[in-house]
């Protein structure tokens, strides 16, 4: 093999292992960040969260039914504003980071391949 297609070689390598290849998502990250504590990561919603604030994990469950049946702009709606104790984060994400949000907790709800 000569010379080139060794350099080659090494820049694939180090491309393919490199930590960006396996990077989060930024939508993801920020999910993680403000929703994941009391959502869960898979978004079926955390049981100690329900159990401090005197909820049921149902309301805490972003991929039952009755979550999912509800319009984009009405989960928008509720990122933003807040509901019950969850807060509302209007003032602290973007109206595209809110969209995004609910197309990502749309996705945990998807059967995995």
């Amino acid at each position: 093999m000569n010379k080139r297609y060794l350099v080659y070689f090494a820049l694939a390598v180090v491309a393919v292992t490199s930590p960006a290849w396996s990077a989060e998502d930024p939508i993801q990250a920020l999910y993680n960040q403000k929703c994941a504590s009391c959502h869960g990561k898979d978004g079926k919603g955390t049981a100690s969260m329900a159990k401090m604030f005197k909820v049921d994990i149902a309301l805490l469950d972003l991929t039952d039914k009755a979550t999912l049946d509800k319009k984009d702009d009405v989960l928008d709606g509720i990122t933003a504003k807040g509901v019950a104790k969850m807060p509302g984060y209007e003032t602290k994400l973007k109206p595209e980071q809110i969209k995004a949000l609910t197309a990502y907790f749309r996705s945990l709800a998807k059967p995995k391949r």
